[in-house]
């Protein structure tokens, strides 16, 4: 497959470097501020005694536990990345992505290394299909115009730096904003969480994006885990949506082992005030980039 291709547990083609944006070009609206150290380390059980409990009333709580994922026809404001040629030629689809509510109506967040490259305003190489299934995108596709990831990602591979939000355009031109079209979820990060979650992901070998709701708990200070089979390549940038409507986004897979070894158990970044600020950042970046 192609340079986006999520490997678990192994390395991944790279790709070439970019400079890193600085603070001044965020405040003229072209990138994104610098991310604050990593939290330190500390035992898992430290952890779940500091999550925040997520309601047993939730949407996800009203099924039972599910071992293993199965395929859906998606939702609106989760899609497939795509890779993208010059020539503007939807290729493989790789990663998953979702949209997240934001000023500019057109950030979707995902994985940091389904990207990669640093935080940079152009032509990324990647299109955004929300609701794709069997060929079909029935809500457009979204070219990424600007990525915005932290520098520890970038210089490092951080695992707790993996996650990245891209502002995407219409392909077809014109004013529209995606959240507009597709809806979009909450991001909350306020720090761990513990209970019942759903993940979607699109597998790189099928069609057809899965889901399986089961819990999601802290695996240490700055990592979450969700236990379920069936999340394989492909799957890496999937939300995992909270709530009463399964509509808020705690995490997206990647981070430990890059989403992990298993496609048995998932991995992602504790969402906390480092990426709020990365979200803020790249919110008002976006929001700049669109009305200049």
């Amino acid at each position: 497959m192609g340079l986006f291709r999520r490997t678990r547990g192994g390395s991944r083609v790279a790709r070439p470097s970019y400079p890193l944006l600085t603070l001044s070009a965020v405040a003229a609206g072209l990138a994104i501020v610098s991310w604050p150290p990593s939290a330190g380390g500390g035992a898992a059980e430290a952890a779940r005694q500091a999550a925040r409990p997520l309601s047993d009333t939730a949407a996800g709580s009203a099924h039972a536990p599910e071992s293993s994922s199965g395929a859906f026809d998606g939702l609106p404001a989760v899609g497939a990345l795509f890779e993208v040629d010059g020539s503007g030629k939807l290729g493989d689809h790789s990663c998953t992505a979702s949209v997240v509510d934001s000023p500019g109506r057109d950030l979707v967040v995902t994985a940091a290394h389904c990207v990669g490259g640093g935080s940079r305003r152009g032509d990324i190489g990647m299109a955004f299909a929300p609701g794709y299934h069997n060929g079909q995108t029935p809500y457009g596709v979204w070219r990424a115009v600007a990525f915005y990831d932290p520098p520890e990602w970038a210089g490092s591979s951080d695992p707790d730096s993996d996650v990245g939000f891209l502002q995407v355009t219409d392909v077809n031109g014109g004013a529209k904003r995606v959240q507009d079209v597709t809806g979009a979820m909450s991001l909350e990060a306020d720090g761990p969480v513990s209970g019942p979650a759903r993940v979607v992901g699109y597998p790189s070998d099928t069609e057809r994006p899965v889901s399986c709701r089961n819990r999601v708990e802290p695996y240490s200070t700055t990592q979450l885990r969700f236990t379920c089979g069936g999340f394989p390549n492909g799957t890496s940038g999937g939300p995992f949506l909270t709530g009463d409507d399964e509509k808020t986004v705690v995490g997206v897979i990647g981070g430990y082992q890059q989403g992990g070894d298993s496609p048995d158990v998932s991995y992602s970044v504790t969402f906390g005030s480092k990426v709020k600020d990365l979200y803020q950042a790249a919110s008002a970046s976006s929001a700049a980039g669109s009305s200049s």
